[in-house]
């Protein structure tokens, strides 16, 4: 059995020579990269076919490092938006605290709307049953 820290060997054929390639990767994806790598290098000959095969193969080595900064960038930009998402996730399902007092005088101004709130409500409920 095969552990995933183990190398598996893969024989590609890459521009039409043969090479045996060393990986922790799954044999599909060496294969995808294989053929993935023979199709950019024809369209690299078709569009320059006057170039070297070493300059075609520096190009299409050029072009796969561009499109992996850019990767990278839309990765990096990505985890942003997901921290971001995260902590207003995080802040929408917090409870809602009760305004603390900053002092003495705001607690018993705090305590005296709340007193007020309760006289009014008991007076209000005490009305509506002596009419009956």
């Amino acid at each position: 059995m095969v552990t995933q820290n183990e190398k598996k060997h893969y024989k590609a054929n890459l521009a039409g020579k043969n090479y045996t390639i060393s990986g922790n990767a799954s044999l599909p994806h060496f294969k995808a990269t294989e053929t993935l790598f023979n199709k950019q290098l024809i369209q690299i000959k078709t569009v320059a076919p006057n170039l070297s095969q070493g300059d075609q193969t520096v190009l299409l080595t050029f072009n796969a490092l561009s499109d992996q900064l850019y990767k990278q960038a839309e990765i990096d930009e990505l985890q942003v938006k997901v921290a971001t998402l995260e902590s207003e996730l995080k802040n929408m399902q917090k409870p809602k605290k009760r305004r603390e007092p900053k002092n003495a005088i705001g607690s018993i101004i705090d305590d005296a709307k709340h007193d007020s709130q309760a006289r009014t409500t008991d007076k209000l409920f005490n009305q509506g049953t002596t009419n009956l």
